[in-house]
């Protein structure tokens, strides 16, 4: 799915950079872009939102209230993989203490989530990340299959894919 590409691996192409409405910079230094962009480990000044830690919890974090405010593909809710990470992944991980693990509010959360639900192309750039992390990423972008989503990393993600990983 990932494919080496320039300077890359993406599953897009440079012109969907140019076309996202949304930027996501996940334990990537932000480059100054002309189109809303997060931060998501890290802060920058001209964010429009900004998490300033990351770990394998944040992207179970983002899915569970992505979960509970129904910014999610309406058809995953006849797939028995989006039902159990619901049930097994989601629904065990403790809100409030993540939020505070990763010195963040509930409305810089659901700003995140606010951005993304308002974009139909979004971009994400993927920096340094341990397995488990990027697992849990991708299924958090799995939930958002209504969206068409481009992640460029410099880091060989060629064995990932959008999809649910089992917990």
């Amino acid at each position: 799915m990932f494919e080496k590409k320039g300077d890359f691996f993406t599953n897009k192409d440079e012109n969907f950079l140019n076309e996202s409405d949304l930027v996501i910079f996940y334990n990537e230094t932000p480059k100054h872009v002309l189109k809303d962009y997060v931060v998501l480990g890290g802060r920058d000044e001209f964010s429009k939102v900004d998490i300033p830690k990351t770990s394998k919890q944040l992207p179970l974090l983002l899915g569970r209230l992505a979960y509970v405010f129904d910014i999610y593909d309406e058809e995953l809710k006849e797939d028995m993989d989006f039902e159990d990470f619901v049930e097994i992944a989601l629904k065990s991980l403790r809100v409030k203490k993540e939020i505070q693990n990763h010195d963040t509010t509930l409305e810089e959360v659901a700003g995140v989530l606010y951005l993304i639900d308002s974009a139909k192309k979004i971009s994400l750039f993927l920096g340094d990340a341990e397995e488990e992390e990027i697992e849990n990423l991708m299924s958090f972008l799995a939930m958002l299959k209504n969206k068409e989503i481009g992640v460029f990393s410099k880091n060989d993600i060629s064995e990932f894919e959008i999809t649910f990983y089992e917990r």
